[in-house]
């Protein structure tokens, strides 16, 4: 696999943070993103690339103990005092002496600093230990002449690792110090969220959250077709295999590896349906399978809770179409409903948007509906039977989106109005109920050119128009729209704006001043996920 930067805006919005840093300007940034989306390759590139005149210490975190972990710390600071050389390797389970001897003639105050440390984690005094580390930062500072970069992978490890007052500790520093820049990033988007807004935003050490949504289809489905090159067929598939598995990044790596594998193995140039399921089957379905595993290892953390059980049989319901709280509720009764969909959503495994659940993870999505609905049916070691249930699934996924993307893009739309049955969801910064249209008619504006349609939706007292545009839409698009909404009996109780494509500044104002509902892709790939249009 070629090593390949699928977010250059993440990667440029670092560097101008970085370059801001450098010339005076603080703006501390915490970088969230589900598992896989590349967080830790974004900030590897800022590691391996340090902008002049900085220091940079990065420290990844893991489930280990207090004292490897601040003895890794250490490490990190020191690694960044030399400045581009190599530190000596050592073990995080050995004392730093050896280390501490070789460097204390170039970081004599750091060093310094560091002995009464070793001594701390001796006596297993890990919080004393990791204040007294973090204070290093400030001496190494002063004794190297430059400001400081902080970067701490999966900070939320902190409190995992059982530091006493951690975020307390992390907080006041953040506060105080004008001369560190503090980037932190996590994979718990929903606990980082609640970190960052209750322990580490304080007074002048607010944080700008970067999150790392879905990457653009166009640029993850070049990259596909780039790793299958001498495959035929991968271009056709591409697309499929992009929305399958939701952009993430680190689940296309491991397919794709898989797959190409087998190609070689088997001797086969094509991208045929028996690849595709034996490779899917292999990572997903098998009980071996790498991505099998992984979905296994984000549902064990709920069975540790009280209503761990509960949870999980809330979120195979959601996978499997149950839309709301009701409808979750009428397939697997009330009892403790309300308490097991908040532990879902603090483990970022299923996301509340509006009145309805969905469940984000495409990956995990699959696995639910696919593999262990076919287990808790037939309890036991995967049969022939629970293969072919998984792989009438995936045929069940690739049927659909052929037809959906053989329709145009307004015929789409028609048919994702179609589905709407009354539900309420928050689009574009707003809440509001999809209602279920009896009616939907699509009408061709007579002055406009390309691929705008315009729909008009009725049924139960409700009246929508949409206007409908794959590409660009300005200001003129949008002022024929209100001129056609004006003109329609009765008046229209809801104006949606539909387009795949970035709106215009000026068009999207003028949308909002006629107070219209503007859905992006965004937007369209929320509603898509959550009424199964893959």
């Amino acid at each position: 696999m070629t090593e390949t930067n699928l977010r250059p805006e993440i990667t440029g919005h670092l560097r101008r943070r970085l370059e801001a840093f450098r010339e005076g300007f603080q703006h501390n940034l915490a970088m969230i993103g589900p598992p896989g989306s590349g967080k830790t390759f974004q900030l590897q590139l800022v590691v391996n690339h340090p902008p002049p005149h900085l220091l940079l210490i990065y420290c990844a975190l893991y489930r280990e103990s207090c004292g490897s972990f601040l003895r890794r710390f250490l490490a990190a600071v020191l690694q960044a005092g030399l400045q581009g050389d190599r530190l000596p390797l050592t073990s995080v389970h050995q004392s730093l002496e050896p280390l501490l001897r070789q460097l204390e003639d170039r970081l004599p105050k750091t060093v310094a600093a560091i002995r009464p440390i070793e001594g701390l984690l001796t006596k297993r005094l890990f919080g004393d230990a990791f204040g007294r580390a973090l204070d290093l930062i400030p001496i190494l500072t002063a004794e190297c002449g430059r400001p400081c970069v902080l970067i701490l992978d999966e900070f939320l490890f902190l409190e995992e690792l059982g530091l006493a007052h951690a975020f307390h500790e992390l907080g006041k520093r953040v506060m105080t110090w004008p001369h560190t820049l503090f980037i932190l990033a996590s994979s718990s988007c929903h606990r980082a969220r609640m970190i960052l807004r209750e322990r580490l935003q304080l007074l002048f050490g607010q944080f700008e959250l970067v999150t790392l949504d879905a990457i653009d289809p166009a640029i993850l489905t070049t990259w596909v077709q780039r790793e299958l090159k001498g495959v035929r067929g991968a271009r056709a598939v591409s697309p499929f295999l992009t929305q399958w598995m939701g952009s993430y990044p680190w689940y296309l790596t491991v397919f794709l590896k898989r797959f190409r594998e087998l190609a070689a193995l088997g001797k086969q140039p094509d991208f045929t349906e028996v690849l595709f399921l034996q490779t899917a089957w292999d990572l997903l379905g098998s009980p071996e399978g790498m991505l099998r595993q992984w979905c296994v290892s984000k549902t064990e953390g709920l069975t540790r809770s009280r209503l761990g059980a509960r949870a999980v049989e809330a979120l195979m319901q959601i996978a499997n179409g149950a839309r709301t709280t009701t409808e979750i509720g009428k397939r697997i009764g009330r009892a403790g409903l309300p308490e097991a969909l908040q532990l879902l959503v603090e483990h970022d495994l299923a996301k509340r948007n509006g009145m309805c659940w969905v469940v984000t993870d495409p990956i995990l999505r699959c696995w639910l509906s696919g593999v262990l609905s076919a287990q808790r049916s037939e309890p036991g070691f995967p049969t022939a039977a629970h293969r072919q249930q998984f792989e009438r699934y995936l045929r069940e996924l690739w049927t659909h989106w052929m037809h959906t993307h053989q329709l145009s893009f307004s015929e789409q739309v028609v048919g994702l109005f179609a589905k709407f049955a009354d539900e309420t969801v928050s689009l574009d910064s707003k809440t509001g109920r999809l209602p279920k249209f009896q009616t939907i008619r699509t009408q061709r504006p007579e002055s406009a050119a390309g691929t705008e349609a315009y729909l008009v939706a009725g049924g139960a007292g409700k009246h929508w128009c949409a206007s409908v545009q794959e590409g660009p839409l300005d200001e003129n698009a949008i002022g024929r729209f209100d001129a056609f909404c004006r003109r329609q009996t009765p008046k229209p109780s809801r104006k949606v704006v539909i387009t795949k494509s970035m709106l215009d500044q000026n068009a999207r104002l003028l949308a909002k001043a006629a107070n219209m509902w503007v859905w992006g892709s965004d937007d369209l790939s929320t509603l898509m996920g959550l009424y199964g249009q893959i």
